[in-house]
């Protein structure tokens, strides 16, 4: 009976601690330092949210399968990296002088990125004991302009009297940049990251070279590889290329969005032969597709020791409606040609 009131006790007394915590302004010992602009513990950040004066914002959140980007797409994982460590270095030179502190706030006033970070918290924190967890927004600042000498970036914590110049140690630059609210600037330039665990059938066309076509069938047990030039199956193949093969699709990535084309250039692009056409289907039904088209114009006489009708680099590609450039050098992993797959065929690669 003595232990159970002592149990009785404790929690009555924990929950009072909890209500004066969330009736107390938990924001008190945010301003207490007006230069305390980095956030050391960003595995707790689960969100972060930044927004300029133009009206254009982001939201990304941490999830199970990494950030996403204003809920509906993939953020880039490495960009967010980098804006994670950004916000971990985040290191306070001098404060603004009081001769330009005036001019300097009213800037800010018309042109500055506010960004929020949230994270992961608890009303009641002793010692191992974590007790009733949510959403603390943890930190506000506002990201202004350069310097004169580009070297620092002028902030403000939400609330405070007076500005700052931050930099980043060892980082000649200004921080500004790192906190852009253009959305293309954070999108995951992903097209595949899939598992080989997780592909059920591919297919490579090749139009300009039939016979080099092919689909891989996954199998109860192994695999199946059928060309699509004479509908034959390969009796046998090389085991190790094939989970090379399959294993590229893991890390699939374009390097840019052309979504500035103009649609007479798409329609006319879309009208031309593929160079290669790619279907994936995974084993939950899900299926994928990108088309492959030649680049015309961009000419590098030097680079190639020769004038190319056609980009030696650079391919388009034609992914869930939008336009991308994409790399021979990323697509020649999953555009390998049937033979690739003969088992006498010998590779150093």
């Amino acid at each position: 009976m003595k232990n159970n009131k002592i149990i009785l006790i404790t929690m009555i007394l924990l929950v009072v601690v909890a209500l004066s915590f969330v009736l107390t302004d938990k924001n008190t010992t945010l301003f207490g330092n007006e230069s305390n602009f980095a956030v050391k513990d960003t595995a707790n950040i689960v969100k972060i949210y930044m927004a300029d004066k133009n009206d254009k914002s982001l939201l990304f959140e941490r999830t199970n399968n990494g950030w996403s980007l204003n809920g509906n797409s993939k953020a880039h994982q490495l960009n967010m990296e980098m804006l994670l460590a950004t916000l971990k270095r985040l290191e306070v030179k001098f404060p603004v002088s009081q001769k330009a502190h005036n001019n300097v706030v009213k800037i800010m006033a018309g042109n500055s990125i506010k960004v929020e970070i949230y994270k992961n918290d608890h009303y009641i924190n002793i010692g191992s004991l974590h007790l009733f967890p949510y959403t603390n927004k943890a930190k506000v600042f506002y990201v202004g302009g350069a310097t004169q000498d580009n070297l620092g970036t002028v902030m403000l914590l939400e609330g405070a009297e007076r500005p700052y110049v931050v930099t980043l140690p060892g980082f000649r630059g200004f921080v500004a940049a790192r906190f852009t609210t253009n959305p293309k600037d954070w999108l995951s330039h992903e097209i595949f990251n899939i598992s080989y665990q997780n592909i059920a059938e591919v297919s490579v066309e090749s139009p300009e070279h039939p016979s080099k076509s092919y689909k891989i069938r996954k199998l109860e047990k192994g695999y199946e590889i059928m060309s699509l030039g004479n509908r034959q199956i390969l009796p046998v193949y090389d085991t190790v290329a094939l989970y090379t093969y399959l294993d590229a699709f893991k890390n699939i990535n374009y390097e840019s969005l052309l979504d500035n084309m103009a649609k007479i250039k798409v329609d006319s692009i879309l009208d031309a032969q593929p160079v290669h056409i790619i279907k994936i289907k995974e084993v939950n039904g899900k299926e994928h597709e990108i088309k492959a088209f030649k680049m015309k114009g961009l000419h590098d006489e030097e680079l190639h020791g020769f004038e190319a009708e056609y980009d030696l680099d650079r391919m388009y590609g034609w992914h869930n409606n939008q336009m991308l450039m994409i790399q021979y050098y990323v697509f020649d992993k999953i555009t390998r040609p049937i033979e690739f797959f003969y088992l006498h065929q010998r590779r150093n690669e």
